[in-house]
């Protein structure tokens, strides 16, 4: 097997051809003029024929002329693969896929999202908007690297850190007379309304909460399509806390007890996999955020 060129000496070769001095290849190499003589004189010994006329400093020979042109392309290319892999452990670079449950898509994801630009502009990023059981099995299967969903049964391939305790409420038009009571309602309230379902019934269903629970008539699964048909009095429905609308939005949002339901929140990945170090930004972030958020909403830290 022959010897490998090493990157260092062709470094110098172009240098000292470009510049026509040794010296100059020295310095810029940080090495003795005397030990980049020698590095040329190996260079030399593994093309078996002279790179340099003799005695007619750093001219290069015909030889010397023709691979100047490879060496030039080998380092360059040499050059944009050490940055790219240092980006990359830097974390400045690399893909990050993360999968987030429907009632955090609309309002949580964005910000999420530019935050993490801002601070990662050269990392791509795919985000998709799936149900908590679907969140579990693309991180599961390795399709997504991060997951925000609701707490699954434990598997020894997923670590689940929870971040939220979020109880479910109702979301009606303030002007709903559940909502002018001014305190919580039971379920049992809710069997005279029509109501309409959404992604996170998933979750409330068999709990012998109500027929209206079990099999709504309506199902509407887009956050923003759900409270704009609350808004134009289709009926109500039953969110979590983290999901509540927006102050301005003209809906109430009215803890539901007897009994209080909740559901616990949290950022998952893979177990025993060593994250990209953009990845790792982004569970880390993922984290912060989601914790900020849940406070600012009114649910619960775990």
């Amino acid at each position: 097997m022959s010897t490998p060129l090493k990157i260092q000496h062709l470094r110098q070769f172009l240098m000292a051809a470009d510049h026509g001095s040794f010296r100059v290849a020295a310095q810029g190499t940080f090495r003795s003029q005397a030990a980049v003589s020698a590095a040329m004189q190996d260079l030399e010994q593994q093309l078996g024929a002279p790179l340099f006329e003799p005695g007619k400093r750093a001219q290069l020979t015909a030889l010397g002329q023709s691979v100047a042109p490879l060496f030039r392309e080998l380092l360059a290319t040499h050059d944009r693969v050490l940055d790219a892999a240092r980006q990359f452990g830097m974390g400045s670079q690399g893909p990050v896929a993360l999968a987030v449950m429907p009632s955090l898509a609309d309002e949580w994801l964005p910000r999420l999202l530019e935050r993490y630009a801002r601070s990662h502009p050269d990392v791509r990023m795919r985000a998709l908007d799936e149900t908590s059981p679907e969140v579990h099995r693309l991180v599961l299967a390795g399709d997504v690297q991060v997951g925000v969903a609701g707490q699954a049964p434990r598997t020894a391939e997923v670590a689940f850190t929870p971040v939220a305790r979020d109880a479910f409420g109702l979301v009606c038009k303030k002007s709903h007379p559940l909502a002018r009571r001014r305190g919580p309602v039971s379920w049992a309230a809710l069997a005279d309304e029509r109501l309409i379902g959404n992604a996170t019934f998933e979750t409330l269903k068999n709990r012998q909460l109500g027929s209206g629970i079990d099999d709504p008539a309506i199902v509407v699964s887009n956050r923003a399509s759900l409270l704009a048909s609350v808004v134009g009095g289709l009926g109500v429905t039953v969110l979590p806390v983290l999901a509540r609308p927006a102050a301005g939005s003209g809906l109430a949002f009215v803890p539901l007890v007897e009994p209080v339901v909740e559901r616990i929140v949290g950022v998952l990945t893979r177990k025993e996999e060593t994250l990209l170090p953009s990845v790792a930004a982004m569970h880390a972030l993922a984290l912060r955020s989601l914790a900020q958020f849940t406070r600012r909403k009114g649910a619960v830290l775990v």
